[in-house]
């Protein structure tokens, strides 16, 4: 799973369950020809072919992460309950997040602290930005950041060296802004060149609820 965690748990997935599975490493690649073809082979691992099925089966409903030594699923609360009855034996904790979190658009992600505690968006550059921004945008752009420093970040070397015209190409990459206003003229500037504008929102008191089993 490489999307962000935030975006996956706080926008979409309330419901965060712990599994302490051993042997979890052999279902690498997670991919479903991957887990097709250990389920056909009559794995020697009884609980790790039920695993696969279940994953098989919901994929499309849930996020997960396999390491070492614990499974992480993030869901809906009747998924959850059904993966803890499923695998209780292995079942380690579980988390869910305040319902406000669940109440954030589709570009926005929830937080506790804004990124570098300030700054409530990140402009992210479309695939290409150096084909579809002219010499002039680009140094435009880069003047404006450099100008309003307070309220601009700029903090991927890679995207830095382009907009300042140390390297020619960009291939992604985003830049940090303070606040709603600072990116109309941006807008202005590189519209062309802007894919998406995600947005940071802290909710006070926001917590999550923790259960271990004991």
């Amino acid at each position: 799973m490489r999307k962000h965690h935030n975006k996956l748990y706080y926008s979409k997935y309330r419901f965060k369950t712990i599994f302490k599975l051993p042997g979890s490493l052999c279902f690498y690649p997670t991919t479903d020809h991957y887990l097709q073809n250990l389920i056909e082979m009559n794995f020697d691992k009884p609980d790790m072919v039920r695993l696969a099925r279940f994953i098989l089966r919901n994929r499309t409903s849930m996020k997960f992460r396999i390491q070492d030594k614990i499974q992480i699923f993030y869901s809906d609360k009747n998924l959850a309950h059904e993966l803890i009855e499923k695998f209780w034996d292995y079942w380690y904790g579980s988390e869910s997040v305040d319902p406000k979190f669940n109440k954030l658009g589709k570009n926005s992600v929830g937080c506790k602290r804004l990124p570098h505690g300030r700054f409530q968006y990140q402009v992210h550059l479309k695939k290409d930005v150096h084909k579809l921004l002219k010499t002039h945008e680009r140094e435009t752009l880069w003047a404006y950041l450099e100008r309003n420093k307070e309220n601009c970040l700029v903090t991927n070397k890679y995207v830095l060296d382009y907009l300042i015209g140390k390297y020619p190409h960009c291939y992604h990459g985003y830049f940090y802004v303070s606040e709603q206003k600072m990116l109309t003229p941006i807008y202005m500037i590189a519209q062309k060149g802007i894919d998406k504008v995600m947005r940071f929102v802290t909710i006070k008191n926001g917590r999550n609820k923790k259960t271990k089993r004991t």
